[in-house]
């Protein structure tokens, strides 16, 4: 299977290393096309075949993947449109651009859109996916080669799933990346150092999160079998409620929810 990237930069990058490495396709077998020589350089070290601007070989590619910011889409559509083929899958990673605006722009049917996470860098993604109707079973599987290359996939039914991913697990990194801040910082006002903060956080947030998911048990459960009645962890979460930390938290993701629509207008 042969795969085109419009747009080399992180995401696409990461996408186009986790199909040469998980040996879904040689790096011959990858077009990516770039306008920025960097990009092109670090795409062609991945040994991937590059180019500054879509060319005949576009229409010869049967999956291509729209990896550029979505600002940037008029240009990935100019370039695109009338050089696809009916057989060609178009998988957009374009977060806020619907299905609508991808048809209008390729004049093209057989589409999926995608939302990744950055984990997808390091093998440990998560994908959600929804794919049109146009979508061919073959294609739909050379596309889930992609995603599972990269981490894990989920099928959605509709798009309105697809926003509500990109608030969940599409910004979700931002989260522990933002908790991880505060936490660290806590840690170095008890007299940790900053190397010595950082490793407590991340190795406990890679082992609550592997417990979690090997344990198959619920996380309010594993929480309640860390939280001992008047002890040290029942202090916290007490002062967590009391401040309405999750009920804020869950307000901030519905706000990204809530953007996600209105981007996509």
């Amino acid at each position: 299977m042969k795969y085109a990237f419009i747009g080399g930069g992180n995401m696409g990058r990461a996408l186009a290393a986790a199909l040469i490495g998980k040996g879904v396709c040689l790096g011959g077998d990858i077009l990516v096309v770039d306008p920025v020589p960097e990009a092109r350089e670090r795409n062609e070290r991945l040994g991937c075949v590059v180019a500054e601007q879509v060319d005949e070989r576009i229409s010869e590619i049967p999956v291509v993947v729209l990896a550029v910011k979505p600002q940037s889409s008029g240009e990935a559509f100019a370039q695109l449109k009338g050089r696809l083929q009916p057989s060609q899958v178009v998988v957009s990673i374009m977060a806020g651009v619907p299905l609508a605006k991808l048809r209008e722009g390729l004049g093209h049917e057989a589409l999926v859109r995608v939302m990744p996470n950055t984990p997808a860098q390091v093998g440990l993604g998560m994908n959600v996916y929804h794919a049109a109707m146009a979508v061919s079973a073959g294609a739909l599987r050379a596309v889930e080669a992609l995603l599972q290359a990269t981490g894990e996939a989920m099928a959605v039914p509709d798009e309105d799933a697809i926003d509500a991913a990109t608030a969940i697990s599409g910004s979700g990194p931002a989260y522990v990346f933002y908790l991880a801040e505060h936490w660290m910082a806590a840690a170095q006002r008890l007299g940790f150092s900053s190397e010595q903060a950082a490793q407590l956080v991340q190795q406990t947030l890679i082992g609550a999160t592997a417990l979690w998911k090997e344990s198959g048990q619920p996380a309010a459960t594993l929480r309640e079998q860390v939280t001992s009645k008047g002890g040290t962890t029942a202090a916290a979460l007490e002062h967590f409620d009391q401040q309405q930390v999750g009920t804020a938290f869950e307000g901030g993701l519905e706000r990204a929810y809530q953007r996600a629509k209105e981007l996509g207008r």
